[in-house]
């Protein structure tokens, strides 16, 4: 029995001590989906505003996944349009230009056969939603 005792302390989860450090990795990246609502709809059915960042020059973290910790792997300036293509939980899967000034299609206002993930030529990522102002869709 003295195997099964607690003499070394409480014990976390699996076994770790409550004070060791706890490491999370960052989640996978996961691309965004297009093409929710079917082949006779639009690829992404809204969109909307980089808005609500508060003082000024601050920009919108874009993130690898939808998920606080994940990687920032880019950033989008205030009033920015989005197309809002996936919802996962407060996440929303956005694509939008490369450029705010350049007027290139994304290709998500045309209708996809089928599901699948975007693909390009336009940037793609997770915003939280509470930054988002809805303009259409």
């Amino acid at each position: 029995m003295s195997a099964c005792s607690d003499r070394d302390g409480p014990r976390g989860e699996y076994g770790a001590s409550d004070d060791a450090p706890q490491i999370r990795a960052a989640p996978s990246a996961r691309r965004v989906q297009i093409g929710f609502d079917g082949p006779r709809f639009d690829a992404c059915a809204s969109f909307g505003r980089v808005t609500n960042l508060g003082a000024d020059g601050q920009s919108l973290p874009v993130l690898a996944a939808p998920a606080g910790s994940a990687e920032v792997i880019d950033r989008i300036e205030a009033g920015r349009g989005v197309s809002m293509c996936q919802k996962v939980g407060d996440w929303m899967g956005v694509v939008y230009a490369p450029d705010a000034d350049d007027p290139i299609d994304c290709g998500t206002g045309s209708p996809v056969p089928t599901r699948r993930a975007y693909e390009g030529p336009c940037r793609s990522g997770w915003v939280d939603e509470d930054f988002l102002k809805l303009v259409a869709g």
